[in-house]
């Protein structure tokens, strides 16, 4: 079984604009997922939120965003 290779598709300071990544991909049927919220929350200056995707949807997914 072959894992799941996943990508940062994007990084915020705030967990607010990372949420609304998320919600874009997933309403167009993309998995996406936020790493670091926490240290985001706790530190904005240095804890960026990540936005992750699976890298094989990297392309749809950067699309999606230029369409924003």
């Amino acid at each position: 079984m072959q894992q799941e290779q996943f990508v940062i598709l994007a990084e915020y300071h705030t967990l607010a604009e990372a949420e609304i990544t998320k919600s874009i991909l997933q309403s167009a049927g993309l998995w996406a997922d936020i790493r670091n919220e926490f240290m985001s929350a706790l530190n904005p200056i240095g804890g960026a939120a990540r936005v992750v995707v699976r890298a094989e949807d990297q392309q749809e997914a950067e699309k999606l965003l230029q369409q924003r």
